[in-house]
Formats: structure tokens, C-alpha cells, sequence
């Protein structure tokens, strides 16, 4: 079974939940349960970083209990599905080379919109992986029967769309690691993806939606996502972003702000990739601590930002009130 949820009454207390790259707010793991989380301080940038290889056989079933495994997640990407598949091949396979980098290089490319020098080999193929994931939620929308304008989702369609796909990438990469079918990518699948990529930043730039706010520090850049109900890969933000100011000029912080599908805004605080003082942030560090008090200073509700070291975002499950200006103000001007 796979889930991916950010409340934590819907985790089925039938099965053992391993859960990966993210925490549902609330939950209690219990002695059996499995949890591997890297959005936190100190946490690997990648979240197969900080899981090991199993010592024979799968960690699934060195690990698993008498109950069936729900595999969970709160937010479905390709680190996600890395993590997923990394818990399930046999060590056998994770040892032979290349498969373990090619699955490193992938969740860099999803997390970080890039790989380290000593996955540079892996940098194109991962780039493909990760796009064709994207490409293959379109057929996973359409094997539910879900319409193609997400403004007429109700919540649990939602969560039936993204652990379906959370499903579907896994499986995809377990069957390519194991020689069953070709990974992402390798057959063009793509090509699409970079197409709608194109006509995504046409739209950012026609709409003006690539904001530079002053500061003090730099220039601080925002993309502005509210009435777009659908997915915009980050790269677009930064092509454009990269179109109308420099490295030097900027921040390393940026910020993404879209609708809720329940209502409200939504935020993630991001950072620049390559962007020379990128190495010194740490969001964990203070940071969405400080975002989490202004929050709550200026709605009362008590839920937290929070992330990794260079990603993060407003609460899971409640709408943020701060505005870009009052965010801006947090981080520090």
C-alpha cells in the first residue's frame, strides 16, 4: 500500500507504516513502524544519504513485521519514490554499480534541480527520470478518472491522485533497477514535459509573475503561482528569474506563492541553485522557528513551517496569512 498524507487519522493502524522523506504532523510511530525523514536540522540532502543498504536481502524484509507495509509519504516527488524503491531492492542490486548512484543522482536532481561532481555522469539521465515521473501523473489522473482541472478535486481525490503516483514512480524504478523495463526517460517520454516547461515560463514572463522584492541583503525574488492550478516546475522560476537579474544581485532565498486548493496561500521557501551563498543557509537553523511565531502571532493557529536546509514551507495543513513583505521581514532585510 502506498499513502501519501498530511493527517495523521488516515495512516491505517493495520499496517506498518514506513515513512520516508517527510513526517506527518502528529504522528507516533510505533515500536515496529519505520521512519526516515531528512527535513530536518542536520538532515542528509538527499534522503537515501542517511538510509542504509540492507545486510542481505531487502531492508523490507529485514525489517518488516507481521503486518502488511504501508509505504507513506506527505508529498509525492521523485526523492520520495527514490526512498520508497531504495527500502524494497535487494542489496544485491543496490550494490551493483551503477544502480545506487543512478538512484542518488535522481533524488539530487528533485531536490536540488541538480547533481554533486561525482554524480555528473548521471546529471542528464536524472534530469529525464525525474521529468518523466512528472509526465506519468497524466496517466495516473486518467486511470482514476479524475478531470484534468484540479479546481475540481475535493481532498480525498487529492490524496487518492498523489499515492497513486507515489505508487506508480516507485514501481517504475523498481523495475528498472531490477532490468524489468527501461528507467524514465530512456525512451523519450520528456519531451513533452520540456514543451510545457517552455510555455510555463512564456506565462511567468507575459504575467509578470517573477516579482523582485528590495532588500538590503540583495534582491529578493518571488514567483507568483496564485490562480495557476497546476504543477510549475521550479526550473521555470529560476530560467525566468535568471533572464532579469544576476547571482550578485540576488538573495539566496526565494519564495513561491500559490493558492490552497482548501482555501488560503500556501508558501515554499526556496533557495537559488549554484547561487554563491547558497552553502551558508540553513532553514533549520532558526528560521522556520521565526516564520512558525509570525504565523502564529498574526492567526493563532499552531501549525509549524518547516523543511530541509535550503527548502521548506508554510504549514501542511493550515493556510499561511503572512504576506512575501511580512516574509521578507522574518528572514531579515
Amino acid at each position: 500500500m502506498y499513502l501519501v498524507t498530511t493527517h495523521p487519522h488516515r495512516l491505517p493502524s493495520d499496517y506498518q507504516i514506513i515513512m520516508v522523506d517527510g513526517t506527518v504532523p502528529q504522528w507516533q510511530p510505533r515500536p515496529y513502524d519505520l521512519h526516515w525523514d531528512h527535513h530536518r536540522s542536520g538532515g542528509a540532502p538527499i534522503q537515501v544519504a542517511e538510509m542504509p543498504l540492507p545486510q542481505a536481502t531487502t531492508l523490507l524484509q529485514e525489517r518488516g513485521g507481521s503486518l502488511p507495509p504501508c509505504f507513506t509519504t506527505t508529498q509525492v516527488d521523485a526523492d520520495a519514490c527514490v526512498a520508497a524503491a531504495w527500502v524494497q531492492l535487494p542489496r544485491s542490486v543496490l550494490q551493483q554499480f551503477p544502480i545506487a548512484q543512478q538512484l542518488q543522482a535522481i533524488a539530487w536532481d528533485c531536490d536540488h534541480l541538480r547533481v554533486p561532481p561525482e554524480l555528473d555522469p548521471w546529471g542528464e539521465f536524472a534530469l529525464k527520470v525525474v521529468a518523466s515521473l512528472k509526465v506519468q501523473e497524466k496517466t495516473v489522473r486518467e486511470a482514476l478518472g479524475l478531470p484534468p482541472d484540479r479546481k475540481q478535486w475535493q481532498d480525498s481525490d487529492r490524496e487518492r491522485f498523489s499515492s497513486a503516483a507515489f505508487a506508480a514512480g516507485t514501481q517504475w524504478l523498481i523495475a528498472a533497477a531490477l532490468g524489468q523495463r527501461s528507467w524514465p526517460g530512456e525512451v523519450g517520454e520528456a519531451e513533452a514535459y520540456w514543451q510545457q516547461l517552455q510555455r510555463d515560463c512564456d506565462q511567468l514572463r507575459q504575467d509578470h509573475r517573477v516579482q523582485l522584492l528590495p532588500s538590503g541583503q540583495g534582491l529578493f525574488a518571488v514567483c507568483d503561482l496564485r490562480g495557476i492550478d497546476r504543477y510549475i516546475d521550479p526550473r521555470g522560476f529560476y530560467q525566468v528569474l535568471a533572464e532579469i537579474a544576476t547571482p550578485e544581485q540576488l538573495r539566496p532565498e526565494t519564495l513561491t506563492w500559490r493558492d490552497r486548493p482548501q482555501g488560503g496561500w500556501s508558501y515554499t521557501l526556496g533557495s537559488i541553485p549554484l547561487h554563491p551563498r547558497q552553502g551558508a543557509l540553513d532553514f533549520t537553523q532558526g528560521t522556520f522557528d521565526r516564520l512558525t511565531q509570525a504565523e502564529q502571532a498574526k492567526s493563532g493557529q499552531p501549525d509549524p513551517w518547516g523543511g530541509r536546509s535550503t527548502v521548506g514551507g508554510s504549514p501542511w495543513n493550515a493556510a499561511s496569512v503572512l504576506t512575501p513583505g511580512e516574509i521578507l521581514a522574518v528572514l531579515g532585510d
